[in-house]
């Protein structure tokens, strides 16, 4: 799992078609390298990720529904509410893995929290499932990053437009 490639660890990667519903919530944070930290419990047994990922402006602007999509292709999210610093939702996944959890994303411009701890079904079998990632923001990416990460976004945005 990637939250930002989840949100680039939820927290990248697969974007399914269709708008945001009206219920969504949005964050807007500082554009450049960010470094995603995430640990998965499913069944008590730790998942860690770490990468490091270039954030270019045309992605600084993230909605809840994304960062769900980005973690996988069915998941949505659902009883979105503002909190301080964020939001507190429910995130729905009937794809491929299907579950629900009680979500929480907080922000600054220059980090980014979720935590979210519910039940996943490996199979018949519901198991219990929690999700810690953090987002901090590291500098400028290089123009290289910056360039390849632009080259990558206008593949997958034919005529500039973002997808939310």
């Amino acid at each position: 799992m990637r939250l930002l490639a989840i949100a680039a660890t939820a927290l990248l990667a697969v974007c399914a078609a269709g708008a945001d519903t009206a219920k969504d919530g949005a964050i807007q944070v500082q554009p450049g390298k960010w470094k995603w930290k995430q640990e998965t419990n499913i069944m008590a047994i730790p998942l860690n990720e770490e990468n490091l990922e270039c954030l270019i402006p045309e992605k600084a602007r993230i909605t809840l529904s994304k960062l769900a999509r980005d973690l996988e292709e069915g998941c949505k999210v659902d009883n979105v509410l503002p909190i301080s610093g964020g939001y507190s939702f429910k995130l729905i996944c009937e794809g491929k893995t299907t579950g629900k959890a009680d979500a929480t994303l907080t922000h600054t411009p220059t980090s980014m929290t979720i935590r979210a701890k519910g039940t996943a079904n490996l199979g018949p079998i519901p198991a219990g499932f929690s999700m810690n990632a953090d987002a901090t923001y590291m500098g400028d990416c290089t123009a290289a990053e910056a360039a390849k990460e632009k080259q990558r976004w206008l593949k997958d945005n034919p005529g500039g437009a973002p997808k939310t």
